[in-house]
């Protein structure tokens, strides 16, 4: 159902809104280019003509997705128990041999999820995390520049 929502270029229609990267600040906006261009000059040319869509929408190749929910009406500081959550599935998979990956693709299409799994409509599909072990392939080598710790951490006395 994925593959032919995303080849049709079906509109995504998430749970949690989403902005356009050009209404967001000039920090992150930045810094999201900066690694859409790290990852342009990283792709081999038939990496980048069969398009990075095609790249994502492979995602779901991998053998098992975690879907994170949140109750709709909760607070927004629920975020930080929901991230907790995530990052500590991933650490676990990890110390398993295996490989993870946030994507938002994962979440675009919430319809679809739900004629599959028994989501309640009191809860928002918020995150989904893709855990397998990673194909020998170029693409998943690739590694994002990493912003100097100056540049987002302040420690004040």
């Amino acid at each position: 159902m994925h593959l032919k929502n995303s080849k049709t270029d079906r509109s995504a229609a998430p749970e949690w809104p989403t902005m356009h990267r050009v209404n967001w600040d000039e920090f992150p906006r930045d810094n999201m280019a900066k690694l859409n261009l790290h990852r342009t000059n990283y792709l081999t040319k038939d990496e980048l003509d069969s398009g990075w869509a095609e790249a994502q929408q492979n995602l779901y190749y991998a053998p098992a997705v975690f879907y994170l929910t949140i109750p709709q009406n909760s607070s927004n500081w629920s975020i930080y128990d929901l991230g907790a959550f995530a990052q500590t599935l991933m650490l676990a998979a990890t110390d398993m041999g295996l490989g993870s990956m946030v994507a938002y693709e994962f979440v675009k299409y919430p319809d679809e999820i739900r004629q599959i799994l028994p989501i309640p409509e009191k809860e928002a599909i918020a995150v989904g995390i893709a855990v397998g072990y990673e194909a020998e392939d170029h693409i998943n080598n690739f590694r994002s520049e990493r912003l100097s710790l100056d540049n987002v951490l302040q420690i004040f006395d």
